[in-house]
């Protein structure tokens, strides 16, 4: 099943609200914020819409934190396991990708996972979608003329 969360939506509950104003500060003004604000919702997520069907199946992991998952990977240069690893305990992530529940259903992902969605998006052949998306994106932010 087709999952994507509103990441414009505000919450009625601040989900980062444990974390003091220091971290959130520095969470906020750091490449996780801009992250988070600018480019997560930029995402092309649609496209993937043909692989997953409206209501049957079990829902898939939400899929732009997926994405998210695989541009901060390549980003940060890390195998699968590290990039793995990153998403399930890394604060910086969970905030660049809005990931705001504890749960495992939200805050875990397997390898498996992260293969698939490396699949769907080279058979879509997204990587130059997704690149310039996020540099038209980025030079908005900075006022950069290309």
């Amino acid at each position: 099943m087709f999952y994507v969360k509103n990441h414009k939506q505000l919450h009625i509950f601040d989900p980062w609200g444990h974390i003091g104003p220091k971290r959130r500060k520095l969470l906020e003004e750091s490449w996780s914020g801009l992250f988070r604000k600018e480019i997560l919702s930029e995402l092309p997520v649609e496209v993937l819409r043909k692989h997953y069907h409206d209501n049957d199946g079990r829902p898939t992991k939400e899929l732009s934190s997926m994405i998210g998952l695989m541009i901060l990977q390549q980003m940060h240069d890390l195998t699968d396991e590290e990039a793995m690893e990153q998403f399930c305990f890394n604060l910086q992530w969970q905030y660049a990708l809005d990931i705001t529940r504890e749960s495992e259903t939200y805050s875990y992902v397997s390898l498996k996972s992260l293969w698939t969605m490396r699949r769907l998006l080279s058979e879509e052949g997204l990587q130059q979608v997704l690149f310039d998306t996020i540099c038209q994106k980025l030079a908005d932010v900075f006022a950069v003329d290309f």
